[in-house]
């Protein structure tokens, strides 16, 4: 596999702010109107250009499978939103981008006019940009892991102390929220021991304002979530892909400055600034990297009424919002149990002081329930709420990942 060797020095007017996003998974196929995820994508290139910034990075899984309708949509997007004033732009693949294509990284490249690989230098930073090697979704760098080490080397030696930046698709295993169920071994070792390497990573569409999203150890890490639909970890009655999971695409801006990079989270359908008062700030000059200290403290219930209601969709309970909830626990009067996320996931389009909870897979009955919160770090409210003499009709949960059938 041909991999690149020359880094380019690149100049960009103005303070460098980079827009940091991933996995817009483009359908391959022509609609008449654009699709959830192509309007996504539209409305992150927007916010981005309002903001702006002038340099995107896309961390892979542009399109569902590799396609010229997934990578000219991609560019159309791209150019409406910027018009003539265009940033840099830095995109990688994603195992999507692998998919039922005879030659996927000649179609990448043929398409958007850049190797799937890349090392630029921006305004004195440097960015690597590094595709998997194939469509593994865990093995997915056996091949590049040399190239990196190569890639990042040239970077530390240039004597500045700055962080690194190292895009690539997947995750690292055990790092980033979602990296222990789809994160990828061929990238275990690989930026041990470069503690200036500042890793940003799709793949997983695990939520970005989860704590857990932002890693420390010998180096740091960020998962990118997606722009198409927020996936977390099973095992919740409303699914592993959460209701309205396609409404609230996220991402990162990166603000450079002599002293500190920050690291800012924003809806990009909405423009908003999620979670402003948990910033990251990176030193701009750098040795080694220490744990970042995190605030860790159990949920707690608003003031509020608490009510039950059946609808045409099922049974839904309503209670004051807990702040710092993960889940809700849901214990019935007779012995069941189960955990809901959250709508946290949603950012800023969860504002307001109630939460609302469709019940599914719980068994018909008239019950009493309480209601516990549980943040991300599994630490249980104090208080609860309880809602007695709900009526609970019997639902199933199907997942969405868009209005649209077809992608």
């Amino acid at each position: 596999m041909k991999l690149i060797s020359d880094i380019r020095y690149i100049v960009v007017p103005r303070q460098l702010r980079v827009g940091v996003v991933s996995d817009s998974q483009l359908t391959p196929f022509r609609h008449k109107t654009p699709t959830t995820f192509e309007r996504n994508l539209l409305a992150c290139f927007g916010t981005l250009k309002k903001l702006g910034c002038n340099m995107v990075v896309f961390a892979g899984d542009i399109c569902n499978r590799a396609s010229k309708v997934g990578y000219e949509t991609y560019k159309r997007c791209f150019n409406t939103a910027f018009g003539d004033d265009k940033p840099l732009l830095l995109s990688i693949m994603g195992n999507h981008d692998y998919y039922a294509h005879i030659a996927p990284r000649r179609l990448f490249e043929r398409e958007l006019g850049q190797s799937p690989f890349a090392h630029f230098v921006v305004n004195g930073w440097h960015f690597i940009g590094a595709s998997p090697d194939g469509c593994g979704m865990y093995n997915g760098y056996a091949k590049v892991r040399g190239w990196l080490q190569e890639q990042i080397a040239a970077a530390e030696a240039d004597g500045s102390g700055r962080p690194v930046f190292v895009i690539t698709h997947n995750a690292p295993r055990n790092t980033v929220y979602g990296s222990d169920r789809w994160g990828d071994d061929s990238l275990t070792g690989v930026f041990d021991g470069h503690p200036r390497v500042v890793n940003f990573s799709g793949h997983t569409h695990y939520s970005l304002l989860d704590d857990r999203s932002f890693w420390q150890g010998s180096y740091t890490a960020f998962g990118t979530q997606s722009l198409s639909y927020t996936e977390m970890e099973k095992g919740k009655a409303n699914g592993s892909v959460p209701p309205n999971a396609y409404s609230a695409p996220m991402g990162y801006v990166l603000d450079f400055s002599d002293d500190a990079v920050t690291v800012m989270r924003y809806n990009m359908r909405t423009g908003t600034e999620q979670l402003p008062d948990r910033r990251v700030l990176l030193p701009a000059r750098f040795a080694s990297v220490g744990v970042a200290a995190q605030t860790r403290s159990a949920p707690v219930f608003g003031e509020g009424k608490a009510w039950a209601e059946v609808t045409e969709k099922g049974t839904e309970l309503h209670f004051p919002r807990a702040s710092g909830a993960h889940s809700y626990l849901i214990v019935s009067s007779d012995g069941e149990e189960q955990s809901y996320f959250s709508d946290f996931y949603l950012g800023d389009l969860a504002e307001g002081e109630s939460q609302s909870l469709l019940l599914y897979g719980m068994k018909e009955g008239v019950k009493d329930i309480e209601v516990r919160a549980v943040s991300s770090s599994g630490e249980k409210s104090e208080g609860s709420v309880r809602i007695n003499g709900v009526r609970v009709l019997a639902r199933s949960y199907r997942r969405k990942l868009a209005p649209e059938i077809w992608y």
